[in-house]
């Protein structure tokens, strides 16, 4: 199926590789742009963030609700729409933190999170045991059409206020999706896309204790949700004693 983008976006249904998106954004804004939206945004989050209190992460989630509600045309997406909701989420350790804080203040139980997602944590167990080459997993096919671990079972988001960024740059404006094959959703509508990834690289860079930095080469490593919670789980049972 030929690609097809409206004044808004790119249609997901059509899409074949991530490297179509790319090439959409870089088309249709300017580098100059990109760049200067991206160190706008970095030192946004890092000065918002000491005023309000909180993390720079989520001052730039802040930012990008408020693009979403004022910056585009009214999205049709609402609770309980959860097509988009079944498959692969990918995130850094800074996005997973934060998924880790919501928890915490909200009373998630994440052993119950843990089981309630055996069937895919199972799936990427067996890759990992595997000993293969990380990089070289297509994960989001792996666990493509099945729920996300905070998926809850009114098909509302767990997580929503510290949900990961491949969650917040799919929205939809034609109309309500109709099945899995996500007919009306899209993404590269708002600049932010174009840097979101490199910002939030960016952020985590600069938390991390001086001693322990690298280079900064722009990205950070990112697993899916089931893999850092198969981390969280072996870590807290190693506290537990089990």
């Amino acid at each position: 199926m030929s690609l097809q983008t409206d004044q808004n976006g790119m249609f997901i249904y059509g899409m074949t590789h991530t490297d179509e998106l790319g090439k959409f954004l870089k088309h249709k804004f300017p580098e100059h742009q990109i760049q200067q939206t991206y160190e706008t945004l970095v030192e946004f989050s890092k000065d918002q963030s000491k005023l309000a209190k909180t993390s720079p992460l989520r001052m730039f989630w802040k930012h990008l609700e408020k693009v979403y509600h004022e910056g585009v045309p009214p999205l049709q997406c609402h609770r309980g729409c959860d097509y988009c909701c079944h498959t692969g989420v990918t995130c850094t350790q800074m996005e997973w933190d934060g998924i880790l804080k919501n928890a915490e203040e909200n009373g998630i139980d994440l052993d119950e999170i843990v089981e309630k997602s055996q069937r895919t944590i199972k799936k990427v167990e067996e890759v990992i045991d595997a000993g293969k080459n990380l990089d070289q997993v297509d994960w989001h096919r792996l666990v493509i059409n099945q729920p996300c671990p905070f998926l809850s079972d009114e098909g509302g988001c767990r997580i929503y206020e510290d949900r990961p960024l491949d969650c917040r740059m799919v929205v939809s404006f034609r109309g309500i999706c109709e099945s899995k094959k996500l007919e009306h959703a899209q993404r590269g509508v708002v600049i932010e896309e174009a840097v979101g990834a490199t910002v939030i690289a960016k952020l985590q860079h600069d938390a991390t204790p001086k001693i322990k930095r690298r280079k900064f080469r722009g990205t950070q490593p990112i697993k899916l949700l089931q893999h850092w919670l198969i981390i969280w789980r072996d870590k807290t049972a190693s506290r537990r004693g089990k």
